[in-house]
C-alpha cells in the first residue's frame, strides 16, 4: 500500500503533464482558428474550418472533416501530457531510490 507522500510525489509529474498537453492541444486549435480568421472567416465558421482543416479537409474531399480535427487536438493533448507525466514519473523513481 503507498503512503501520501509517494502520491504527493507522483501527483506533481502528473500535473506537469497535463499543464504542458493542455498549452499543446490550445496552440494547435488556436493556430487553426487563426489561419481562418485571417481568410476572413469568423465565429462557428472559423471552428468548423479550423477542425475541418486539421482532419485533412471536408469528408467529401476524401479527409475525416471536424472528427478528424477533434481528434488531432484532443491527441495534441493527450500524447504531451502521458509523456511528461511518465518521464516525470520515471525521474522522480529513478532518483527515489
Amino acid at each position: 500500500m503507498r503512503n501520501n507522500k509517494s502520491l504527493a510525489a507522483g501527483a506533481t509529474p502528473a500535473a506537469a503533464g497535463i499543464a504542458t498537453g493542455a498549452a499543446t492541444g490550445a496552440a494547435v486549435y488556436g493556430s487553426a482558428v487563426a489561419a481562418a480568421n485571417a481568410a476572413g472567416i469568423y465565429g462557428a465558421a472559423a471552428t468548423s474550418s479550423a477542425l475541418a482543416s486539421l482532419g485533412g479537409g471536408a469528408l467529401a474531399a476524401g479527409g475525416a472533416g471536424m472528427v478528424g480535427g477533434v481528434a488531432v487536438v484532443a491527441a495534441s493533448v493527450a500524447l504531451p501530457a502521458v509523456a511528461v507525466t511518465a518521464l516525470g514519473y520515471g525521474l522522480y523513481n529513478l532518483f527515489k531510490s
